[in-house]
């Protein structure tokens, strides 16, 4: 019987020790979707939700919008089971003028890279991570849990700016003279801009900091 035992605590043990090694592994993923769907309807908005990871988005002219994304096996290192990341998969959904990508597993870290089209308005949903958007004039929704929100726009054209945090901090220049208003409340803060333009950006965080710019030639 302790004989018994003495193998089963050995295989449990060879296979912790086994998943902390092999924890790291990572695998990388490519795709693109093409603006003009179905022959006529063509896309408006690119929505990705990210449980935990990085998301990097730059802007170029072009008809569709391409992705790569680094994903790593995040589970648990005393997890008897690692994930088989080659099973994993970008689920691409696209309804009506929305394209939504979406990798159906938590434990994995995820680092995206983002090229579309100015046309497209952007929609982000992240848990843990941060977010950084160069080069953008469109409208722009992102609610992150924890982390942050680093955002370069290149356009005057916005006719409301909408950034809150629970924990953190807020920082804004560069934009041209508008109606601001930006209320600190011990360790949140709020801040309002109304413009002229016809574009939004609306950022939630949770815990982390916010940076809007404005590049100025």
């Amino acid at each position: 019987m302790k004989k018994g035992i003495g193998v089963l605590v050995v295989i449990i043990s060879f296979l912790m020790i086994s998943n902390m090694v092999a924890a790291k592994d990572s695998r990388v993923l490519t795709g693109k979707i093409a603006l003009e769907q179905n022959g006529n309807q063509r896309l408006s908005q690119l929505a990705l939700d990210v449980p935990v990871g990085k998301i990097e988005v730059r802007v170029v002219n072009g008809d569709a919008v391409t992705y790569k994304v680094k994903i790593e096996d995040d589970s648990s290192s005393w997890s008897l089971f690692s994930v088989d990341l080659d099973t994993i998969k970008v689920s691409e959904d696209v309804t009506e003028q929305t394209a939504s990508l979406k990798i159906d597993e938590d434990d994995v870290s995820q680092k995206w890279t983002l090229i579309v089209p100015p046309e497209l308005a952007l929609s982000f949903r992240v848990g843990v991570g941060n977010l950084n958007v160069d080069s953008f004039s469109q409208s722009l929704f992102a609610d992150i849990g924890v982390g942050s929100a680093w955002i370069s726009v290149d356009s005057t054209d916005y006719r409301s700016v909408l950034a809150e945090v629970g924990v953190g901090e807020i920082q804004m220049s560069g934009f041209e003279p508008g109606e601001l208003h930006k209320e600190r409340a011990v360790v949140s803060e709020e801040l309002r801009y109304s413009g002229t333009g016809a574009h939004t950006i609306d950022i939630n965080i949770g815990v982390g900091d916010v940076n809007l710019s404005r590049q100025t030639l």
